[in-house]
């Protein structure tokens, strides 16, 4: 996952100078928001992959464990192979450039440490997931991906001015609640195109699931609160209440809301049987990535608005 360096100049009052403008379109771009969405989504997967494991709640077989390990070392390691590309919109990983330092950063050694339990897994895996060792690796990767969520998250809020501390200091949890869901939802896509067997509906999992979700609907909603009380400060409140602008704005978030959240929720509870179970999953989690990349496209575009007025 790709994080700037520098956030720019605080915002310090209502005249604050354009420039401000171009290190919000850096900080919301659509190719770092997807590869922050998907980062966050394959820390998540691995999260629920071992706190399954942890509590011998996973079913046994080694394709079972290595399919949702595969996907999620794919997702988790995209912004650093387009670090590794030299892509434009991703100049660091975690604040480390292979090409120009050869020590990564604390944020880095942090994220590395997850492939550590993840190979550790991998070699583990022999069919049957009851084996104390197992389980004992799974929770250390649960625990290994919730830091780096948490450890990261907390760098990159202090890289944002200061005028949005109140929304910097909701990221952490706001990160881990929304890498939790989307992972679940590709764990979920994991079980039903390897279980044969007819699944509960009222599986555990699937009960947290929804549970996350409903506290993921809680925390957008901080979030978004954190930035109206921040156009109050600027003494811009109307952007965000009254006007065409804060009516397209209620729609978009109305659209994201329902695409992040509110169509996986749907498919949870509908759980459909046979082969429609494999494509609901895939639909959720594609709805859900899509969706969380739309709502920080979408809170990216406030935030330049409110930066400029």
């Amino acid at each position: 996952m790709a994080e700037p360096k520098h956030a720019g100049p605080a915002l310090a009052g209502p005249h604050d100078p354009p420039a401000d403008v171009p290190r919000a379109d850096i900080l919301f771009s659509s190719p770092l928001v997807v590869i922050q969405t998907a980062t966050a989504a394959g820390y998540g997967l691995w999260m629920v992959l071992g706190t399954s494991l942890a509590l011998g709640l996973y079913p046994d077989g080694r394709g079972e464990v290595l399919v949702p390990l595969s996907i999620g070392l794919v997702f988790a390691s995209l912004g650093l192979i387009a670090t590794c590309l030299r892509l434009k919109f991703a100049q660091d990983w975690h604040g480390w450039n292979p090409s120009r330092r050869m020590m990564p950063t604390v944020e880095g050694l942090v994220a590395m440490a997850n492939y550590l339990p993840m190979l550790a897994l991998a070699g583990l895996a022999r069919g049957g997931n009851d084996f104390w060792a197992t389980r004992l690796t799974g929770a250390i990767l649960a625990l290994c991906t919730l830091a780096t969520l948490v450890f990261t998250a907390r760098s990159a809020s202090r890289q944002l001015p200061p005028g949005i501390a109140a929304v910097a200091n909701t990221q952490p949890l706001g990160r881990t609640v929304s890498a939790v869901f989307a992972g679940g939802l590709w764990f979920w896509v994991c079980i039903a195109m390897q279980n044969e067997a007819p699944l509960d509906p009222l599986t555990p999992w699937r009960l947290g699931l929804l549970a996350v979700a409903l506290a993921l609907g809680i925390v957008e909603g901080m979030r978004w609160r954190a930035l109206r009380l921040l156009a109050e400060e600027r003494g811009v409140p109307d952007r965000f209440t009254t006007g065409g602008a804060a009516a397209r704005l209620l729609v978009g978030r109305v659209g994201v809301a329902v695409l992040s959240v509110g169509l996986p929720c749907l498919l949870l509870v509908s759980h459909p049987v046979g082969r429609l179970l494999a494509l609901a999953a895939g639909l959720a989690a594609l709805s859900c990535g899509i969706g969380q990349c739309l709502e920080q496209r979408l809170y990216g575009r406030a935030y330049a608005q409110l930066v400029v007025a």
